[in-house]
């Protein structure tokens, strides 16, 4: 029996021309995305996935969400590398990070990161909210108006602490050393942040600045050149830089301070790529502007990323003394990776290293000498809250008008009033630091790494 043409001669002819056509522009229109290959045992893995979600959708009990479903397995795959900052990006998140335009917005004033599942807290940021409600760095924020933090995503915590100002919300918060969860109620303000405060100490010829955040590309080098100059011309000696409660900010500004005190052609900070490849090498130039004065930098686990970039290159270079504690360990470039349907990710492809050649991220800046601040006890934490809850401690404190002895009185006799106790050294730290917006000036005997940071320039 003759065996016939699956498809008539004319019409085969026809097929052989459509896939010739198909494979002369897929060979000169190449798509722009990349295409890798990977490896049998990834493929392996690859297989093993589709497979697991097969089963789930056609075998699980209950209605599936798969959107939740699918990007929860996009999460999974960038958590598993251990690192915070590589991180899957919802189509809002994305376009807020492609835009880069905001409006006024009310705040609480608190950099945040995603580690290890949970929200966590870089640094509360002076006179914000967030700060004056005593929160601290590595806080884990678990509940935000009580919803629990778990399957939110980076934008979604953000824009929940974001809101009309004057509007309240409350957030649950683990701290390390105590044994239960806490609340914090807040209030959103209209975040404005004066980024240098500066004050000479006569007595011992001290220069302090103290720089909230690196931003202000324009003006913040300027406005520091002025604030020291003029503390010089009162007979300053030495220089105390605050980088205490500092997360960052603009790479160039920290590498045009580091540059005031830099004789030329030092390294201040090197980037590597993948497989510890150089990518660039920062060093100091040769401006006539330079600072010879000693000087110490105030560091704690809420300096992160530009602060720490300062710290080391000071530090490595032998042009500055650190003290306080071990700052945070964000040293590290990301780059935003377009997907498809409006989403994208963020993926940590470089990372910053001191001129000694250690790497900051993940460990940050080591101090020339451990300086702990005054810690208030389980005990003394709890005695505020109290005070706080019956509604007595906001309206004690906005009666104030300064800080002195007869206010700390005062506090004491309203703890009396209450059966409750806080100790001396804690009070007035709490006071001081509540009323700073009556007492800019840094108070030297109740913030002992300021005060060791001041003796040890003067030895």
């Amino acid at each position: 029996m003759e065996n016939k043409p699956l498809f008539p001669r004319h019409l085969e002819r026809l097929l052989w021309l459509v896939a010739c056509i198909l494979l002369f522009v897929a060979f000169v229109f190449k798509p722009e995305t990349k295409a890798f290959a990977i490896s049998l045992e990834a493929e392996k893995y690859l297989q093993n996935l589709h497979e697991a979600i097969s089963f789930v959708q056609n075998d699980f009990v209950d209605p599936i969400d798969e959107k939740k479903l699918y990007t929860g397995a996009i999460q999974g795959t960038l958590q598993s590398l251990g690192d915070p900052h590589t991180r899957f990006l919802d189509r809002e998140e994305f376009n807020e990070l492609q835009n880069e335009t905001k409006g006024s917005f009310g705040g609480i004033g608190v950099e945040v990161t995603y580690i290890d599942q949970a929200f966590v807290i870089v640094s509360p940021i002076e006179g914000t909210p967030a700060w004056k409600a005593g929160l601290l760095p590595q806080d884990r924020i678990i509940e935000i108006n009580q919803k629990s933090t778990k399957f939110l995503s980076l934008s979604d915590s953000i824009n929940m602490m974001r809101g009309e100002i004057g509007s309240s919300l409350s957030m649950k918060i683990e701290r390390k050393g105590l044994k239960e969860p806490f609340i914090v109620n807040l209030v959103r303000e209209l975040i404005k942040i004066q980024y240098l405060k500066g004050f000479y100490f006569p007595g011992s010829s001290t220069s302090y600045i103290k720089l909230a955040q690196f931003m202000g590309r324009d003006t913040t080098t300027k406005e520091f050149t002025e604030l020291l100059d003029s503390h010089i011309k009162l007979g300053a000696k030495h220089l105390v830089l605050d980088l205490r409660m500092n997360p960052g900010g603009l790479l160039d500004l920290a590498i045009q301070l580091s540059d005031l005190f830099l004789p030329e052609n030092l390294e201040i900070v090197s980037v590597k790529g993948k497989n510890g490849i150089l990518v660039r090498s920062f060093k100091s130039s040769g401006q006539s502007k330079k600072y010879k004065l000693p000087v110490a930098i105030l560091l704690n686990s809420g300096s992160a990323s530009a602060s720490e970039i300062l710290a080391g290159a000071l530090q490595d270079n032998k042009r500055a003394i650190v003290l306080g504690n071990q700052s945070f360990g964000k040293g590290s470039v990301q780059s935003i990776f377009p997907l498809s349907h409006g989403t994208g990710i963020a993926v940590t492809i470089q990372k910053y290293y001191t001129p000694s050649g250690k790497s900051i991220h993940g460990k940050g800046i080591t101090p020339d000498k451990v300086v702990n601040s005054l810690i208030a006890s389980d005990d003394d934490n709890l005695a505020l809250t109290k005070l706080q809850k019956k509604n007595k401690l906001r309206p004690f404190l906005s009666a104030q008008t300064k800080f002195d002895e007869t206010t700390v009185s005062d506090f004491k006799n309203l703890l009396k009033e209450e059966n409750l106790t806080v100790d001396d050294a804690i009070l007035r730290t709490f006071l001081y630091s509540e009323l700073r917006s009556v007492n800019p000036a840094p108070n030297v005997e109740l913030d002992l790494p300021l005060k060791e940071a001041i003796k040890s320039l003067k030895e």
